[in-house]
């Protein structure tokens, strides 16, 4: 067995690798990678019962050559006894052709592994690629994550070659005899990854060290395992911190690199992150209270108490209302947020207490019209034993986010405050010594 199929043997047997009676849909472009990928697999997939099907994308971005090698490589599958499947894709030949054939190829191959019912697409990446892929992304200033370079198992993709390099490659080939294309956009300048790979690496290699990609390849291997142990440590975090679209300000004093984690995996469910998000969110919690910064997803996180909000669009939209009611009636909050029902009037006795969240009123001394709406500005309310206070000091000191005051409902009768439901009771049409009749407030959830 040559190295280059020990290296696929213990891909095959490491966490997450393909179980027995797994299809793999192995990615083939005719050149030498992917050669030795697919002769590899095709030898040692019957003794594990894994099924083999090749895929071949031509992006049409080289015309006859590009045609002429998905052709080689459906003959190579042939060869192996491997079905193979040819698609091709358009592409626009513009600055970007380079990712947009990226795109489309994984595209095309996630289709054609859905269509054959293939459970893992299987890329020829090398530990080359490896080196290559972590430079650029240094230079891009990735975290830990991003400099652990591309994985050996992501979701359905498999990479079994990443242990071999471009060498062990071409010596496979050798010894089995295996013909290859070779791509000559691969030496095209123009692309940042050529650029790397013909100027970057061997100019370091010269320069400072002799084995750096080896060392890059290593220094991968290292950030990955790293990452493993802080992203476990992060989750037990979220666990604490994260509630649904509010993070506890308390992120602020995990351990950097946990808080960091935290805050990146709780703003990626909504859009994707920079770190510059993750920064800013940190300092937002780190701050006095209040505030807000714009996140990614046309959204912002909001400083609340003790609570970092999720919340969409740029800045808050008010929500005001003004809901006519009588007794016997029910209004709906905006968007149905809450229901506020006055029962119709019955017997009752002055010493009767409400239900939690509840407000009883006498019945006969209710004033009208009666209106439940939004605060407004210069609001006060008379509470039992404090005398008279501004709504708005109220709904502070009962910790109400600012961007959520304007959907409080309040029960007005005859331009008196009355009730800010679920929060304070005044004093109006309150219960006596004389009352016979009450009237029932209550606030529930929406529908």
């Amino acid at each position: 067995m040559t190295r280059l199929e020990r290296i696929v043997v213990a891909a095959l047997d490491a966490d997450g690798a393909p179980a027995r009676g797994e299809h793999l849909l192995v990615a083939v472009s005719g050149g030498p990678d992917s050669t030795a990928l697919l002769a590899a697999l095709a030898g040692v997939a019957p003794a594990r019962g894994l099924a083999l099907t090749a895929a071949t994308v031509d992006h049409g971005l080289r015309g006859a050559e590009g045609a002429a090698d998905a052709a080689r490589a459906a003959s190579l599958a042939a060869s192996l006894g491997v079905a193979c499947v040819v698609r091709t894709v358009a592409v626009a030949g513009d600055d970007g052709a380079e990712g947009n054939a990226r795109r489309a190829r994984h595209a095309a191959l996630a289709a054609i592994a859905d269509d054959v019912g293939a459970s893992r697409i299987v890329f020829g990446h090398t530990a080359d690629d490896q080196a290559e892929t972590v430079l650029l992304r240094l230079a891009r200033g990735a975290g830990r994550r991003g400099l652990g370079g591309m994985r050996a198992v992501r979701g359905r993709l498999f990479r079994p070659l990443l242990g071999a390099t471009r060498a062990d490659v071409r010596r496979f080939l050798a010894v089995r005899g295996l013909p290859f294309a070779v791509d000559r956009t691969n030496a095209d300048l123009r692309h940042r990854r050529n650029r790397v790979r013909r100027l970057v690496l061997p100019f370091l290699a010269a320069e400072l060290n002799p084995r750096i990609d080896r060392t890059l390849v290593e220094l991968a291997a290292r950030l990955r395992d790293e990452d493993a142990v802080l992203a476990g440590l992060a989750k037990a975090a979220a666990r604490r911190l994260v509630d649904g679209d509010t993070l506890a300000v308390g992120v602020a004093g995990e351990p950097r690199a946990i808080g960091r984690r935290v805050v990146r995996v709780w703003l990626a469910r909504h859009g994707r992150v920079t770190a510059g998000h993750v920064e800013a969110v940190l300092a937002l919690a780190c701050g006095p209270a209040g505030g807000a910064i714009a996140v990614p997803g046309a959204a912002r996180v909001v400083r609340e108490g003790d609570r970092l909000v999720h919340r969409p669009g740029r800045g808050p939209v008010a929500t005001r209302f003004a809901l006519p009611i009588a007794p016997g009636e029910t209004v709906l909050g905006p968007g149905g947020a809450w229901r506020l029902t006055l029962l119709p009037p019955r017997p009752g006795r002055p010493d009767e207490r409400p239900a939690a969240g509840g407000a009883l009123f006498d019945a006969d001394r209710l004033a009208s019209p009666l209106v439940v709406r939004s605060p407004a500005a210069g609001d006060r309310i008379r509470l039992p034993g404090v005398g008279t206070r501004k709504l708005q000091d109220l709904l502070v000191d009962r910790k109400v986010p600012r961007e959520a005051r304007a959907r409080v409902p309040v029960l007005v009768g005859g331009g008196e405050v009355l009730w800010v439901a679920g929060l304070a009771r005044g004093t109006g049409a309150a219960l006596g010594p004389e009352t016979t009749r009450i009237v029932e407030g209550r606030l529930e959830p929406g529908v």
